[in-house]
C-alpha cells in the first residue's frame, strides 16, 4: 500500500530520517536525559492509539479516532514525530497487537525510543507483563499511575516499593507514575529515588472541572457520575500548586502528563504552564495534524522558561 506513489502516506514511510534537512529540524527539539536515554522535551503519549480519549460524555469520540487512527496513520503519525525531533513514545503492549506496531520499526525505518507502561494492579503478574514490554524493545519503564494511587489508596505502598525495585532488576531506567500526589511524596520520603517520575499535572480553570469540594481521592477509578458537580473522565491532577511546590524539591527527571487535562486546556497554555513550573518533559498524546504545532509550541515554551525555579533534568 505505502508503495503506490498515490497513497499520501508513502512520502512519510520513504522519509530518511539521516537526510541533512531533516537532522537540522530533528536537532531543533530541546532534549535532556532519563537514566542513560536522551529524550526529547516533548513526548507523545499512546491514549489516542489506545482510544483512551478522556472525552468525557462525548460517547462518539473512541468510534471517531478508531477510524481515524488506522494502522498505516499510526505509522505516519510515529514518523512524523521523529521527523520534528520527538524521539520518545509512551506505549503499552497492547499497542503493539492492536496495530502490528512492531512493522514500524522494520519497515518504516523508525528509531523511536519508547517507555513502558506496565498496566496492572496484580503484583504478582508485574513482572511477567513487564518483561513483554522489554521484549518488544521497550527501553524504559514505569509502575502505573493506576497502581501508584490505588496501592498507596490501600496502604499497601511497599507494592511501589516493590515493583519499582522489579524494573530496576532489569537495568533499563526505572520510574513511578501517579495522578494523585500522595505516591510521589511516599518516594520522596522513602528515598526510593527512581529514575524519573510522571505526574499529572493541570489546573482546574476550564469548563467541565468539577468543584474542589466534590473531588475524591479514587474518583477515577470508581464509576462516573452523570452530574456536572462530581467526576466524569473530567480531571486529572487534584494538586496543581502543591504538585509544582513538591517538586521543586525533586532532584529526578519529571514528566508531566495530562497538562491539557485531556484537550481542555489550549497547548500553548499548558505547555507553558507545565514547563515553568518545574516539569522537565511533557507526555502529550497528538495526532498526526497536532505534531508539528505541539512541537514548535514545545520549543517555544522550553525557550520561554528561563524563570522557572527548578533546574533541568
Amino acid at each position: 500500500m505505502c508503495e503506490n506513489p498515490g497513497n499520501p502516506f508513502a512520502r512519510l514511510k520513504a522519509l530518511d530520517l539521516d537526510d541533512p534537512a531533516v537532522v537540522a529540524a530533528r536537532q531543533r527539539m530541546p532534549v535532556g536525559k532519563i537514566g542513560g536515554l536522551a529524550v526529547s522535551r516533548l513526548i507523545s503519549g499512546s491514549n489516542l492509539i489506545s482510544m483512551n480519549m478522556h472525552a468525557r460524555d462525548l460517547a462518539y469520540m473512541r468510534d471517531l479516532a478508531a477510524h481515524y487512527n488506522t494502522q498505516e496513520r499510526v505509522f505516519a503519525t510515529l514518523k512524523l514525530c521523529e521527523a520534528v525531533g520527538i524521539n520518545t513514545i509512551v506505549l503499552k503492549s497492547h499497542n503493539f497487537a492492536r496495530f502490528n506496531l512492531s512493522r514500524y520499526w522494520k519497515e518504516w525505518g523508525g528509531r523511536m525510543q519508547w517507555i513502558a507502561d506496565v498496566i496492572t494492579t496484580d503484583l504478582a503478574q508485574f513482572e511477567r507483563l513487564l518483561v513483554e514490554h522489554l521484549e518488544l524493545g521497550a527501553a524504559a519503564a514505569y509502575v502505573w499511575g493506576g497502581a501508584a494511587d490505588t496501592w498507596w489508596h490501600q496502604k499497601q505502598p511497599d507494592k511501589i516499593v516493590k515493583a519499582l525495585e522489579i524494573i530496576r532488576r532489569y537495568e533499563v531506567p526505572a520510574g513511578v507514575a501517579a495522578h494523585r500526589l500522595e505516591p510521589i511524596a511516599f518516594c520522596e520520603k522513602e528515598k526510593l529515588a527512581p529514575d524519573f517520575y510522571l505526574k499529572t499535572l493541570h489546573h482546574d480553570r476550564y469548563w467541565s472541572a468539577h468543584p474542589k469540594e466534590n473531588r475524591r481521592y479514587m474518583e477515577m477509578y470508581e464509576k462516573e457520575s452523570e452530574d456536572h458537580a462530581f467526576y466524569h473522565d473530567n480531571m486529572f491532577c487534584h494538586d496543581h500548586e502543591a504538585t509544582i511546590a513538591l517538586m521543586q524539591q525533586v532532584k529526578v527527571p519529571w514528566i508531566a502528563f495530562k497538562v491539557l487535562a485531556a484537550g481542555a486546556i489550549p497547548p500553548a497554555e499548558g505547555f507553558r504552564d507545565a514547563f515553568q513550573g518545574g516539569a522537565d518533559f511533557l507526555c502529550v498524546g497528538m495526532f498526526d495534524f497536532q505534531v508539528e504545532a505541539d512541537a514548535a509550541l514545545a520549543r517555544t515554551a522550553v525557550a520561554e522558561a528561563r524563570t522557572r525555579k527548578r533546574p533541568w533534568s
